[in-house]
């Protein structure tokens, strides 16, 4: 299974927010029909006109994790000037309802509330993007590379609103599911449930964001070990070369370490969230798409 946030990723966070006067401006709202589907919001401290938007998606492999894990992380993009929107969704239990592709309908229905909800909270309804680490990586890079409503049982709701995201963020986030299961195939497998390999490899594809790679696709941000050995670094190498070929701007910063932060010290892992912090303002690094490292991408300068 791939791990909950790690010690490292969590110690990062808490250096970054020694005293927050950001604050929730909402809790455990309901975006959707199903109990699973809840969401915070954390707004600046102060607002000077339509703030960027950050959806937050949690890891945990797809079936473990919660939004309340990323509480420290909301506050601090709101420090930022950012409106950090943590969302928990249906979780891979194997429980009926909640395979492939419950996860995307429930957090592109996430999406569709945010922006429907814009004026509400000040966001900016064109500048919203999202970030997530690990299985939560996967989702938010999806959120950028599809533009219309998926087919699921949440389709319906807010059918009129846009689920794209105006950027992506992904913290070692999978990119090829297919590719993926032959590292960890009982996980794929809990994800996309059983069935005839023709459905299964279906629902792959469905959940690969490297094999939907679109025209109008989101410009992205990477983040990935390279001695990763949840979610090997060629995932995000295969990420960047399909958007680069879409003509998407993307970003892929290495490191040398493993999942998530893990092998970072404490000044690269700062250095790596606000790294997070300006690409979900601008929507663009310093320098031009392609791999490199968190120092160079550091060196470039925000």
């Amino acid at each position: 299974m791939i791990p909950m946030l790690n010690r490292a990723f969590a110690a990062v966070l808490a250096s970054l927010l020694i005293a927050s006067t950001a604050f929730a401006s909402g809790q455990d709202i309901a975006y959707g029909p199903d109990p699973a589907q809840r969401l915070d919001v954390c707004t600046p401290p102060v607002m000077r006109g339509a703030a960027p938007a950050l959806l937050m998606i949690h890891g945990g492999g797809w079936h473990e994790g919660s939004r309340l894990a990323l509480r420290r992380e909301c506050e601090a993009f709101a420090e930022a000037g950012i409106v950090a929107i943590p969302v928990d969704y249906r979780l891979a239990t194997g429980a009926a309802g909640t395979t492939w592709p419950a996860q995307f309908n429930d957090v592109q229905l996430a999406m569709r509330w945010v922006r429907d909800h814009a004026r509400l909270y000040g966001i900016d309804p064109s500048h919203i993007c999202a970030e997530g680490d690990s299985a939560g990586g996967q989702l938010a890079l999806l959120l950028g590379v599809v533009n219309t409503i998926d087919p699921g049982d949440m389709q319906t709701e807010l059918s009129g609103v846009s689920p794209h995201a105006n950027c992506a963020v992904a913290i070692s986030g999978p990119a090829d599911l297919a590719r993926l299961a032959m590292v960890h195939p009982a996980m794929v497998s809990r994800l996309v449930g059983q069935g005839d390999a023709q459905g299964v490899r279906e629902r792959e594809i469905s959940g690969s964001p490297a094999l939907r790679v679109q025209n109008g696709a989101a410009p992205s941000l990477m983040i990935h070990g390279l001695d990763d050995p949840w979610v090997p670094f060629a995932q995000a190498v295969t990420m960047q070369a399909a958007l680069a070929r879409a003509g998407v701007n993307a970003w892929l910063v290495s490191h040398q370490g493993g999942h998530e932060f893990k092998g970072m010290t404490a000044q690269q892992g700062t250095e790596a969230w606000l790294l997070i912090q300006h690409f979900t303002r601008s929507m663009h690094l310093a320098g031009p798409p392609g791999e490199v490292s968190l120092e160079q991408a550091i060196g470039r300068g925000l």
